[in-house]
């Protein structure tokens, strides 16, 4: 029996070899294809991967990490703090001194903010109402003042008293 499976196997082997190697062929064939067609389209989506990377992420990146400098700066400052206080270089007075300093600085420009806000619109009122008096109040619909009329009893030049002379005389 051994030998009439080592015979089958045999067999089958020869029967199958000529296929596989068919296939072995067509399949190299069939890549060589496919890579020749893919590659132009590869390089190309590949160049406006790149293309786009540029465009489009590059500049977000440059501007988030614009935006973290504030921050990263901030978190710097406060590790750094934290870390010569756990040394001890600095005391919790000067902590405390630090703080004020800060609030004090936090209520003066939240103050100065304000004051300035306030003039602004006072300023804008008093040019509205400035407005409002010159449209209700034109010059043209006020009555001129009465003329100031000349007494006998004052002086006058030295014509009207020439003309006075030469009319009574």
């Amino acid at each position: 029996m051994s030998h009439n499976g080592k015979s089958g196997v045999r067999h089958a082997t020869d029967m199958v070899t000529p296929y596989a190697a068919t296939a072995k062929d067509n399949a190299v064939h069939y890549a060589h294809q496919a890579g020749t067609y893919l590659k132009p389209r590869a390089h190309k989506a590949a160049s406006e991967a790149r293309l786009r990377y540029a465009t489009q992420v590059v500049p977000r990146v440059a501007r988030a990490r614009a935006a973290a400098g504030p921050a990263r700066d901030e978190a710097s400052a406060r590790s750094a703090a934290a870390l010569a206080a756990l040394r001890g270089d600095i005391t919790p007075r000067e902590i405390a001194c630090a703080v004020r300093r800060r609030e004090r600085r936090r209520r003066t420009g939240r103050m100065a903010r304000r004051i300035g806000l306030l003039t602004l619109v006072a300023g804008g009122a008093f040019a509205a109402w400035r407005w409002w008096s010159g449209q209700t109040n034109p010059d043209w619909l006020m009555e001129p003042s009465p003329a100031t009329e000349v007494t006998p009893s004052s002086p006058g030049t030295a014509e009207e008293t020439e003309t006075e002379e030469s009319t009574a005389g």
